[in-house]
Parts: C-alpha cells; sequence; structure tokens
C-alpha cells in the first residue's frame, strides 16, 4: 500500500513538474507533491510568471479558461499572449508592483482565449519565494466572473430546458398511457366480450336440453358469471377512459367534460354542472391544452367524490385576456390550508405541474364547511415553447 501511494505521488508531481507549477526546490518532498496536487485540483486558474511576464506555470484550470494547454504556452509571455493591447502596459506595471513586494487583490483584467474571445477575471496576484527568499516567481491566480445578467440567462436557460424535458416526458408517458388504453380495450375487452357470448350459448343450449337433476342451479351460475364479466366490462371501461379520454379527440373539451359531469353523478348522486362561455364553446383549443383542463377536472371532481361530501359541483369554462380558465367549485366540507401544502398531495401537484407545463396558473381554495375551487388558467393559444413539441396523449380507436 505505502509503495502505491508513493508510485501515485510521484506521478502526480511529475505530471505537475510538466506543467511548470511550483517547480522549485525539494521536488521530492511531500509537502511540495501536496502543493503540485492542490494546485492541479483548483477550480481558479493558477500562473506562475516572471517578472517580465514569462509563464513559468500554468494548471489545468488555466487551461480551461484559456484554451491553451500548458506545454503550449509554458515560456511564453503571458501578457502578450493572452491580454488585450489596451492592458498589457498597465498589467506589466501590475507585475512590477508585485515584484516589489506588493499583494494585488481583485484586479479585474480579461483573459484573451485562444479562440479570440474575452473572459472576464479577478486576479490575486503575489511573490513566490524560496526558502532563503530568494523570487522564484509572481503567482497569479484567477478566478472568473460572472454577470448578473449571465447568470440570469443562465437560469433561463436551464428552466427552459427543464420544461422542455418535463413536456417531454408528459408526451410519452401520455402516449403510453394510450397504447396501454388500446391493449385493454382491443384484448381485454374483446376477450371478455367473446367470454360473455360463450356463456349466453351455453346457457341456451342448456335450456334446450332435459332438464336433470340440478340444471337450474347450473343455469343460475352461468347467468351469475355473465355477470360478472358485464361487472369487468363496465370496470375495463372505467379504467380505460381514465386512462385516455378517448372522447377528447373525437368530440372535444366540452363535450368530455359534459360526459365527465354525467358519470360523477351516476356513481355520487350529486349534481355537478357544467357552465361554458360561448365563446369557448366554439374555439379548437390545441389538444394538450384539453387534455390538460380535461385532467384538472377529472381529478377535482375525485377529490370531490373521496373528501367533499358535497351535494353539488359546478364546473365553469370561461375566457378572458387571451387565457381560458376553468373552475370546479363545490359545496361540500372545504379543505384546509396545510392539506393544500402535505408533501403527499399528489393529485393536487400533478394538477399544477400539467397547468405550469403549459405556462399556466393553478390554484385551489376554500374554507371548512364552505367548500373548495379549484382553477386553471392556461393560454387560449399554444404557446411558442410548444410548437415544435406538443404535449398529446395517444388516441385511442
Amino acid at each position: 500500500m505505502n509503495r502505491q501511494r508513493t508510485q501515485r505521488g510521484t506521478a502526480l508531481s511529475s505530471k505537475a513538474s510538466r506543467r511548470g507549477v511550483g517547480r522549485g526546490n525539494h521536488q521530492g518532498e511531500p509537502i511540495e507533491q501536496c502543493y503540485r496536487t492542490l494546485l492541479e485540483l483548483s477550480g481558479s486558474a493558477i500562473l506562475l510568471l516572471s517578472p517580465d511576464s514569462i509563464i513559468l506555470g500554468w494548471n489545468r484550470s488555466a487551461e480551461a479558461a484559456s484554451g491553451w494547454m500548458a506545454d503550449e504556452v509554458l515560456g511564453r509571455n503571458f501578457a502578450g499572449l493572452c491580454l488585450s493591447k489596451e492592458t498589457r502596459a498597465s498589467f506589466r506595471i501590475t507585475l512590477g508592483q508585485v515584484t516589489q513586494g506588493e499583494e494585488i487583490r481583485g484586479l479585474e483584467v480579461p483573459l484573451r482565449t485562444r479562440t479570440g474571445s474575452q473572459a472576464m477575471l479577478s486576479w490575486d496576484l503575489s511573490r513566490v519565494l524560496g526558502t532563503h527568499g530568494n523570487l522564484i516567481g509572481l503567482m497569479a491566480i484567477g478566478t472568473l466572473l460572472v454577470s448578473d445578467t449571465q447568470i440570469e440567462e443562465e437560469l433561463r436557460l436551464a428552466h427552459a430546458q427543464i420544461l422542455t424535458e418535463a413536456r417531454r416526458a408528459e408526451k410519452v408517458a401520455g402516449e403510453e398511457r394510450g397504447r396501454i388504453a388500446r391493449e385493454l380495450h382491443d384484448e381485454f375487452g374483446q376477450a371478455l366480450t367473446g367470454l360473455k357470448f360463450d356463456l349466453a350459448r351455453f346457457s341456451k343450449q342448456l335450456s334446450l336440453l332435459p332438464a336433470p337433476t340440478g340444471s337450474r342451479e347450473l343455469v343460475s351460475k352461468v347467468q351469475a358469471m355473465s355477470g360478472s364479466i358485464d361487472t369487468l366490462l363496465e370496470s375495463l371501461r372505467t379504467t380505460v377512459a381514465d386512462l385516455h379520454p378517448a372522447m377528447l379527440d373525437d368530440l372535444g373539451l366540452v363535450p368530455a367534460l359534459e360526459s365527465l359531469a354525467t358519470t360523477f353523478q351516476y356513481r355520487t348522486g350529486a349534481r355537478c354542472l357544467v357552465d361554458v362561455a360561448p365563446e369557448v364553446a366554439s374555439m379548437e383549443l390545441p389538444s394538450e391544452t384539453s387534455v390538460a383542463l380535461f385532467r384538472v377536472a377529472q381529478e377535482s371532481l375525485t377529490n370531490v367524490m373521496r373528501h367533499a361530501a358535497a351535494s353539488l359541483v359546478r364546473i365553469r369554462l370561461y375566457q378572458g385576456d387571451g387565457r381560458v380558465t376553468m373552475e370546479v367549485a363545490d359545496n361540500g366540507k372545504g379543505i384546509a390550508c396545510e392539506r393544500r401544502s402535505k408533501p403527499d398531495s399528489f393529485g393536487l401537484r400533478g394538477m399544477q405541474e400539467r397547468v405550469s407545463l403549459l405556462g399556466g396558473h393553478f390554484s385551489i381554495g376554500g374554507a371548512l364547511g364552505v367548500g373548495t375551487t379549484a382553477r386553471a388558467s392556461v393560454p387560449a393559444r399554444r404557446p411558442k415553447a410548444l410548437a415544435d413539441g406538443p404535449v398529446a396523449e395517444g388516441s385511442v380507436p
């Protein structure tokens, strides 16, 4: 183990020596090997210069910042190679001051890269002395400066990239839901329907045979099995509709919401009214907008059914200021403030994320004993960011 450590330290020392960083006295000492390693791993550009600006050392970060490799710059004049004509004279004067013992902090000088572009760096300069006080060189440590505008632009680009990836993931998830819905509809639906017909034929044949002992019990079992198949078919239709609202593709958002309200009334016994403004009823919304609003209504009604104990729900759809807004309001128990921000409120978070992907806003409010109102507002037209990649769900024939 000690031998391996020694070999590794020697390799680092040798590599640093080729870059010229920290060359000087006592190359074999472990402390100098540590210094060289630190110089190489530093995130700042670290240079060792002579008093007349000749490059003696050049670490990895200096290579990354400038585009010049150490082997290409060692022995060359730093001011002539990496500084603009306007800053060379003042930089040489600064080197003279550092040579006399002055330490410079925060000197902002642009670094001219290999490609000709410029990067602003803040430089700290000081002397490097040997064990006997002799001057080895001048250490220049450069830290890249990033403007507030550049930071804001990078954040904006990062946010746009995250949104793009989220939209792509939502699109893939929608296509996968559509594929599963098709398979359930085609494979399981047809199989269950065929099985129901087989049972019906079998029951008819039983009725034509002489009535042996126990035939009534057998017919009753066949009828019970047929009833179970009906239940499975209904459950399958519900699952397929939850996976992908096929009516959206065929008839549009408003009929799909009306069908959703009818199903909700049938399941709960509560009234569910759909109020659509005329201008929205005549609009052709982008498919991703229709899907998002339908999913918000679907999740809102599910929450009403599970938690609200409401007797009346009203779905409103209207337009204003270039946006389409949907409200789902109930007269149930209401929602507590703490529940809106619970980490496990996946339904609420899912609605918010769906709407935000379209550049919209989602909110939910209410009070205990008064009721709850969920509101989703999205652009009436497809945002430019979505023009090349709409978020849509696969269709079910």
